[in-house]
């Protein structure tokens, strides 16, 4: 796992100013990577540096793992901001992002709900505006996309920039150009990698 001390200096990196927060992506660049678990613990230690909330999406709609995996406090907020969204659901409507709290901490993560079977397909596209709300209601938005979702090039060029997450061991050199390619022709920054597993960030 990348070093705690190296993900505390990149948390205080990442937090915004009190008057504006950013929007960031970690996007793997391999399967099992670790870019979920590193988008968690972000989140986590972000609030806790800046004294502002975070919010985590994740972007993996069908089985919404960071929300499974956390202790949720039940309160749900929408989101859909003024009715803004970067994703479309068909048929319309038939489903709705929630953002809920972690019990213990200043973090909100997202929640996307819908009945079984209601969801023929999803889409994700930009909406710049939507992640221009998003700043100026918390410190830090963390965006964790599954691997090789086409929401990371979808989403890139609306977002501060995007953090690709390496494995050490499985992920190799050209597997991070190409993607660090298409998010680029997409319009997003690609600000660097962590390298998992290795003990550090780079």
């Amino acid at each position: 796992m990348v070093d705690h001390a190296d993900l505390e200096s990149l948390a205080r990196r990442l937090a915004g100013r009190a008057d504006r927060g950013r929007a960031m992506m970690l996007a793997p660049v391999s399967k099992g990577a670790g870019a979920s678990a590193l988008s968690a613990r972000l989140a986590d230690l972000t609030a806790h540096l800046s004294g502002r909330p975070s919010w985590l999406y994740d972007l993996d709609f069908a089985a919404n793992p960071q929300a499974s995996r956390a202790s949720l406090n039940g309160q749900a907020f929408a989101g859909e901001l003024s009715g803004l969204r970067f994703w479309r659901a068909e048929p319309d409507n038939a489903g709705r992002l929630a953002l809920r709290k972690l019990e213990n901490a200043p973090v909100y993560v997202s929640q996307f709900e819908r009945a079984p079977g209601a969801v023929r397909r999803l889409t994700f596209h930009p909406c710049a505006e939507y992640w221009r709300q998003v700043r100026r209601a918390c410190g830090l938005a963390i965006v964790d996309a599954p691997f090789g979702s086409s929401a990371t090039p979808a989403l890139a060029g609306d977002l501060d920039g995007v953090i690709l997450v390496a494995d050490a061991a499985r992920s190799r050199r050209s597997e991070a150009e190409a993607l660090a390619d298409r998010i680029e022709e997409a319009g997003g920054r690609v600000l660097g990698v962590i390298v998992n597993r290795s003990g550090g960030a780079r």
